[in-house]
């Protein structure tokens, strides 16, 4: 006896849409191959996206599934061709019908079935003003079956394509197989801006991705407090003014005063009860009470760490040991140039410009005046040192 789950696969029309399932017939499927299925509207083409031998539980029965006719030959697949090229030429001359006609909605698509008996356009909006005469007169236009089918915002997103905020492709048009259901709750739970074109997508509805990490949300909102939640902390009862669920730091007023609270203090240094969000909290205990009842792991604090680091050698700014020796800046002179100056580096030479030396050619201390001029012009003075040093065979004699 056949297996029931060998019977079912799973197929879909067109890149992307639901996937809708038939039966196999025992037909031998793999998937990516192309079929030839018997649908109301008559014979059309698919594509296998679940294979039998991947189907885990038949929960359809095999008597409310449509059958699938055959692998799709060569011919198929050139037929299916020439009918999408042939619908895509007669869309604008339909649009035109439709004005004329007073069909509601724009004309979005037009589709054959595989043996081109039957044309179907799909339209938006919501009313069928004018629908009657319009297939009556697009079915004796193209010699076909007419039929209008009403699509909503985001049908029409899907069949339109185009590209995202994200700047992939939409999703509806490449990969998802049902509109997801979205509301404002979701935008806020996640703290984005209540901004439209920023949480809205090309149909003007909210984003699908917005249910995507949803439960991810969900999940990290389950360790944290509410807004508004009471929480005992050392200082005092503070309530929940805001959250920040991706970084988990909680902001608490306690006292008038906003205090924001890391996740590394969140259960332990701030409490709180989560089964009621008004229900007193209970009392907040320290990190050494928290370690002696075993509730974290300890760990090494920081100046513990910096203390276990290796002590660096002393820098000597002075003495043997080296030499403290400050930035030149430029216009100023070099502190302790003088003679007489105590802080001048020892084993060092400097040679006294002639300009500086005294009449007398002893080695006395230098006029009042002779110093003042050196201090206040030291450019002038670097000068003079250079045509000193230049004619050092005068100082020498």
């Amino acid at each position: 006896m056949t297996d029931p789950r060998q019977n079912v696969a799973g197929l879909r029309f067109g890149a992307a849409g639901p996937i809708e399932y038939f039966h196999a017939a025992g037909m031998r499927l793999e998937v990516g191959e192309s079929v030839v299925v018997q649908t109301s509207r008559g014979p059309e083409l698919a594509r296998v996206v679940i294979a039998p031998d991947q189907v885990v539980v038949n929960e359809l029965g095999e008597e409310r599934l449509r059958p699938i006719l055959r692998l799709a030959a060569e011919e198929d697949l050139r037929r299916a061709d020439e009918l999408a090229d042939r619908a895509r030429e007669l869309l604008p001359e339909a649009r035109a019908l439709a004005e004329e006609t007073g069909l509601e909605g724009r004309v979005e698509r037009a589709e054959f079935t595989l043996d081109g008996g039957r044309l179907t356009f799909l339209a938006g909006g919501e009313g069928g003003a004018g629908e009657r005469e319009f297939t009556r007169r697009a079915g004796r236009r193209w010699g076909a079956r007419a039929a209008v089918r009403r699509v909503g915002a985001r049908e029409r997103a899907r069949l339109a394509g185009g590209y995202g905020i994200c700047g992939r492709e939409l999703c509806c048009s490449s990969w998802l197989t049902a509109f997801p259901a979205v509301s404002i709750r979701l935008a806020k739970d996640q703290e984005l801006p209540l901004n439209p074109e920023k949480i809205s997508g090309l149909c003007g509805r909210l984003l699908c991705c917005l249910s995507y990490e949803d439960e991810g949300y969900r999940e990290m909102r389950r360790s944290l407090p509410r807004l508004g939640q009471r929480c005992s902390t050392p200082t005092g009862e503070g309530k929940v003014v805001a959250l920040n669920v991706l970084r988990r730091r909680v902001t608490l007023n306690v006292d008038g005063q906003r205090v924001e609270v890391g996740e590394r203090d969140l259960g332990l240094v701030v409490r709180w009860d989560p089964s009621s969000r008004g229900a007193a909290p209970p009392p907040a205990i320290t990190r050494e009470e928290a370690l002696a009842q075993g509730l974290i792991e300890a760990d090494e604090p920081a100046a513990e760490a910096v203390a276990a680091m290796p002590e660096a050698a002393p820098i000597s700014l002075g003495g043997e040991g080296g030499r403290a020796r400050s930035p030149r800046r430029r216009g100023r002179p070099r502190a302790g140039s003088g003679e007489g100056s105590a802080n001048a580096p020892t084993g060092r030479v400097r040679r006294r410009p002639p300009g500086d030396r005294p009449a007398g050619g002893d080695g006395g201390p230098k006029a009042a005046g002779d110093g003042a001029k050196a201090e206040g012009q030291p450019r002038r003075r670097r000068r003079r040192r250079r045509r000193g040093r230049g004619g050092g065979a005068g100082d020498s004699a």
